[in-house]
């Protein structure tokens, strides 16, 4: 697997994380994200479950754009310490890929995610542009304007 792959995995994996953290699939989610981290260490595990609760404790004391900001900070520890966990054991991008999967599946319904370069909406997305403008739910490399139009008739 490619490394902006392995990024992308433990980007999306780690802002489910932080999602889930407010919802009531909390303690399912805990137990695997430690039951991962820990790779059969009891102790790794106990570490890892105590970072989890702290990160719901952080998220439970903020609102408004302190809790935007929090998700962000937040979701950006846990996507670092699994890219971590990736580069040390490249064993565990089938684990962290069934996890994540689990995680998703345990969310409540209208509840979306989006790491990365991706775009997430609970309904209906539409994505226009107007007067020769770009308009684009991902864009991967460069993107320019179109040229300015052709000559025509003077107005």
């Amino acid at each position: 697997m490619a490394g902006g792959e392995l990024v992308t995995l433990a980007e999306a994996a780690g802002q489910a994380v932080v999602t889930a953290a407010a919802t009531d699939a909390w303690g399912e989610v805990k137990a695997g994200v430690a039951r991962l981290l820990g790779r059969g260490d009891q102790d790794k595990a106990a570490v890892a479950e105590r970072r989890l609760e702290d990160t719901r404790g952080q998220l439970a004391a903020v609102a408004g754009t302190e809790l935007a900001a929090a998700q962000v900070r937040l979701a950006a520890a846990w996507q670092a310490r699994l890219a971590d966990l990736l580069e040390d054991d490249p064993g565990a991008v089938v684990e962290l890929r069934a996890l994540l999967a689990d995680i998703q599946a345990a969310l409540p319904a209208g509840t979306v995610t989006a790491a990365g370069h991706a775009v997430a909406a609970g309904r209906d997305l539409s994505i226009t542009a107007s007067g020769g403008g770009v308009a684009a739910g991902t864009i991967h490399g460069d993107v320019s304007p179109p040229g300015p139009p052709g000559p025509g008739p003077a107005a």
